[in-house]
């Protein structure tokens, strides 16, 4: 994850605990803004550098989800779900994508090696698994399982061979 440097917080002129509510939200405390409109203040001097630190891997900082997701007709996913969120409403950059299919390939693979079907379910749920992806690559691994040649054991092969009895 990028850091924040001294510059980055001298640029926007916000303190440290005002740029962790953009990125977190709200703290246990209340909100360091008085209301909507000096919290839009502050997202409009810190959005480069906060999207910079913190949209990245498929997720966002909490003001973006609150002061500019809805324009674009996006909702709150919840924490554990804005990859696949994003991924699914084409909100996301192509870099981001490519680092985001890799790892979800691998946990799809890792998925499919478990017999049970809600464990595996869990498991791709867990891994926030776009539902598009599981399809197509459910659909993939059927069509390659569908060409791939039967081969029996050499006994069962030596069994027909021979004919009944």
């Amino acid at each position: 994850m990028p850091r924040a440097t001294a510059s980055d917080i001298d640029s926007c002129g916000l303190s440290l605990s005002e740029l962790q509510e953009l990125w977190l939200g709200v703290g246990h405390n209340g909100s360091l803004f008085r209301d909507e409109d000096e919290l839009r203040v502050a997202w409009d001097r810190a959005r480069a550098v906060c999207m910079r630190l913190w949209a990245t891997n498929g997720k966002r900082p909490m003001a973006w989800w609150y002061l500019e997701a809805p324009g674009l007709g996006l909702k709150w996913p919840g924490y554990h779900c804005q990859q696949s969120y994003l991924f699914e409403q084409n909100a996301l950059g192509e870099v981001e994508c490519e680092q985001l299919f890799a790892g979800w390939r691998e946990e799809f693979e890792r998925a499919s090696a478990i017999k049970d079907p809600v464990a595996r379910r869990k498991h791709l749920d867990w891994a926030d698994v776009p539902h598009s992806l599981r399809r197509r690559w459910s659909a993939s691994a059927r069509r390659r399982r569908k060409r791939q040649p039967v081969t029996l054991p050499a006994t069962l092969v030596e069994e027909a061979a021979a004919g009944p009895e």
